[in-house]
């Protein structure tokens, strides 16, 4: 088809615009960053942080079997938002879900390893969630590149996202924000790292064959890799914004944090109708509303 004009850096109708073929910016910056607002605004949970020290204090995991179940599905999912992002199946459209297939899997396994790895030199045992986070940090990086990369570079990507990953994970705790999952390190930080990538490892050949309708040399001459800084840059000031107006606005209205004793109970307790497992005397003890 023809191109569409976007006049970024060169100027001329043979600008690609942001390289990100099934929204690892769209999608997983605007989710990750938002969270990354929204666990600021909300404040850490209770007992996370030593009050003296700062230090993290060690929380428990949720159930492990059902982290593993839950990234199966996320991943075994990922193939329809990768894949499924050629939105067509005719003409070439399978040959280049199939690709994106196979850099999806790649990139999942590398930073599955990697994560693993980096877990265990940095905690010293091996940590489920942060190997199945980092599988998922890696799903998230690849997701912009997923159709244009040759399938070696899905492995570095996804070697990178999980070193970014933990990167993040362990940076935000020294900061103090309590982000139970991570969110924002698996899909603000890697999405990051996701679109970067995608402007750093494209070729023009395999951007044109992933049905990119402008014909440019983009990607050799490094323009791209500019475009995509901007159109990170560009994100990242938009949802700030926008994130932080709607936690601001909530927090001053109907509030966004439950009171202590809703938390130290559980929300399942109170939000779940999970009474009828208390007590007539813990249920009278129970405060229920929403600290503003």
């Amino acid at each position: 088809g023809e191109g569409v004009p976007r006049p970024l850096l060169t100027g001329t109708e043979r600008s690609n615009g942001v390289l990100d073929f099934a929204g690892a910016g769209a999608v997983h910056i605007v989710g990750g960053i938002s969270g990354l607002v929204g666990a600021i605004m909300v404040g850490p949970r209770q007992n996370r942080f030593n009050p003296i020290t700062g230090q993290p204090n060690d929380m428990d995991h949720a159930n492990s079997t059902l982290l593993c179940l839950g990234a199966f599905i996320l991943w075994f999912g990922w193939y329809g938002f990768n894949c499924g992002s050629t939105l067509h199946v005719s003409g070439n459209g399978a040959n280049i879900a199939g690709k994106a297939a196979v850099t999806t899997t790649l990139a999942a396994g590398s930073a599955c390893i990697a994560s693993t790895i980096i877990a265990r030199l940095s905690t010293s045992y091996f940590d489920i969630a942060l190997t199945i986070n980092g599988i998922l940090g890696g799903l998230v990086a690849i997701t912009a590149s997923c159709a244009f990369v040759e399938p070696w570079m899905a492995c570095f990507i996804g070697v990178v996202a999980a070193a970014v990953f933990n990167g993040a994970h362990q940076l935000l705790l020294r900061l103090g924000i309590d982000d139970p999952l991570d969110a924002s390190a698996v899909h603000g930080a890697c999405g990051i790292w996701g679109l970067m990538a995608a402007g750093m490892f494209c070729s023009d050949a395999n951007v044109q064959y992933a049905g990119y309708p402008n014909t440019n040399t983009a990607c050799k001459s490094g323009e791209q890799f500019g475009v995509q800084l901007i159109g990170i840059f560009a994100l990242l000031i938009w949802v700030v914004f926008a994130s932080g107006l709607c936690f601001l606005v909530l927090r001053r209205t109907i509030g966004i944090r439950v009171a202590g004793s809703v938390e130290t109970v559980g929300l399942d307790m109170v939000h779940e109708d999970m009474f009828k497992h208390v007590d007539d005397e813990q249920h009278e003890d129970l405060d229920v509303n929403v600290q503003h």
